[in-house]
């Protein structure tokens, strides 16, 4: 039952909400690795760096759907991976502002509110490269003044910034 702030009863997807980030550096034997380590738990997001891919998408997974980035003429580097379970109960806005940031937007099939009173939940997914000595993508296009609540995951490479 839900109570009248209309907030998420306790039982809903996003509760207990999980994710996996990991950089698969392209190798299609840790994409396998991965997905069945996962099989049987209830991970509501798999967030990619650098998947593999075959014919230019990112590979499927059994119970997941895969949202990627579309800037066109550019090489998928990240791909998040959806449970099944919540395309039942949200609905998806995939945005790539670059080709190695992806933004998925999700709100309920309800309109009904997700965390802390807002309609919307961002989760960004984005793969930091050095090109040239320059980062693929500056802290300041990832941390913005987003008024939907927002979990940034991913490969940051601090280490070579």
């Amino acid at each position: 039952m839900m109570d009248e702030s209309n907030d998420l009863p306790d039982h809903t997807p996003l509760q207990n909400l999980t994710v996996l980030q990991h950089n698969c550096r392209e190798s299609t034997l840790v994409f396998l690795a991965l997905f069945s380590l996962i099989r049987n738990r209830n991970v509501s997001f798999v967030c990619l760096q650098d998947p593999p891919l075959f014919q230019g998408d990112p590979l499927t997974a059994p119970g997941y759907q895969c949202f990627s980035s579309n800037v066109i003429g550019q090489k998928k580097r990240v791909a998040t991976y959806v449970n099944c379970f919540l395309t039942e109960c949200f609905n998806y806005l995939c945005v790539s502002p670059a080709a190695d940031v992806l933004h998925l937007l999700m709100s309920r099939n309800d309109g009904g509110k997700i965390v802390g009173g807002h309609e919307r939940f961002s989760l960004i997914n984005t793969y930091n490269r050095q090109v040239d000595g320059n980062n693929t993508v500056s802290p300041a296009s990832l941390f913005t003044d987003n008024i939907n609540p927002s979990l940034i995951v991913g490969d940051l490479n601090v280490h070579t910034m």
